[in-house]
C-alpha cells in the first residue's frame, strides 16, 4: 500500500524516467532487436524505472500542471534515450558496413541474407561480422555497462532538466561520420589484401591474355578473403575494443551536452 501511494505521488517523475529508458531500449542493440519480445522490452523498461525512481531528487511539486508543458518534458526525456541508443546503433552499423565492403571485394556483392534482427537484406560477410561483434559485445558484458551508463544519466541530467543545445547537431554529425571510420578500421586488412589481389590479377591478365582471369580470380578472391577473415580475427578483436571505448566517450559527450 505504501509503495502504491509512493508511486502515485511520484507518477509523473516515474513516467519521465520510463520514457528516457524506453528510448534507449527501443534503439540500442541488442535490446532493440525485433526478435526480442515486446513484453520483455516493456517489462525491462518499467523495472529499470522502478529501480532508478528512489535516486531521483526531483520534487513532484515542481512538475508542470498543464499537459502541454509536461508533454514537452516527456519529449525531451525520450530524446535523451533515443540519442544514447543511436550512438550504439551507429557503431554496429559501422561493423556491418565493414563486412559489406569486404564482401563486395570478395565478389559477394549480390549474395545477401535476411538479417533476423532487422528483417532486412544485408551482405553475408556483413551479417557474419555483425554477429561476431555482438557476441564480443555480450561476452565483455558491455550491455551491463550500457545500463549502468543509462542509470548514471539520472545523476548528471535530472528528470525534467534536459537541455537541447544548438551544438548538439554538430556532435551528432561527427558521431554519424564514425560509421565510415569504423568500417575502414575494422575491414582494413581484408580490404587492402583483396585490393592487392585484384591488382595482381590485373597484371596477370595483361601479361597472360590467354588466361581467363575471371574464372580464376573469382574463387581465388573468395578463398583469400575467407582466409584473411580468420587470420585477422585478433586484429578485429583489438580494433573492436578500441572503437567500443570510443563509443563510451561519445555517450559521455552526449550526456554532457544534454546536462543543465
Amino acid at each position: 500500500m505504501e509503495l502504491l501511494e509512493y508511486l502515485l505521488t511520484r507518477f509523473q517523475i516515474y513516467l519521465l524516467a520510463v520514457v528516457r529508458i524506453g528510448g534507449l531500449i527501443a534503439t540500442a542493440p541488442p535490446f532493440s532487436y525485433r526478435n526480442v519480445p515486446v513484453q520483455i522490452k516493456v517489462g525491462l523498461t518499467l523495472i529499470l524505472g522502478l529501480i532508478v525512481l528512489p535516486m531521483l531528487s526531483t520534487d513532484p511539486a515542481a512538475m508542470p500542471k498543464d499537459a502541454v508543458s509536461y508533454l514537452v518534458l516527456l519529449t525531451r526525456e525520450t530524446i535523451v534515450g533515443l540519442l544514447m541508443g543511436y550512438v550504439l546503433l551507429l557503431f554496429f552499423m559501422g561493423v556491418q558496413f565493414s563486412g559489406q565492403l569486404v564482401g563486395l571485394q570478395m565478389g559477394f556483392g549480390i549474395v545477401n541474407v535476411l538479417d533476423p534482427m532487422s528483417s532486412t537484406q544485408i551482405s553475408i560477410i556483413g551479417e557474419f561480422q555483425y554477429l561476431i561483434a555482438m557476441l564480443l559485445f555480450l561476452a565483455v558484458r558491455a550491455h551491463h555497462l550500457l545500463i549502468e551508463v543509462l542509470v548514471g544519466t539520472f545523476k548528471w541530467i535530472p528528470v525534467g532538466g534536459v537541455r537541447l543545445p544548438a551544438s548538439l547537431g554538430e556532435g551528432l554529425i561527427r558521431i554519424s561520420a564514425q560509421v565510415f571510420v569504423t568500417a575502414i578500421k575494422l575491414g582494413a586488412p581484408m580490404i587492402v589484401t583483396l585490393f592487392l589481389t585484384s591488382v595482381a590479377l590485373g597484371i596477370v591478365a595483361r601479361t597472360v591474355p590467354q588466361m581467363n582471369v575471371f574464372i580464376v580470380g573469382f574463387p581465388l578472391k573468395i578463398a583469400i578473403g575467407l582466409l584473411m577473415l580468420g587470420v585477422s580475427f585478433p586484429f578485429f578483436y583489438y580494433v573492436f575494443g578500441r572503437l567500443l571505448t570510443g563509443v563510451w566517450s561519445d555517450l559521455e559527450g552526449i550526456v554532457g551536452a544534454l546536462s543543465p
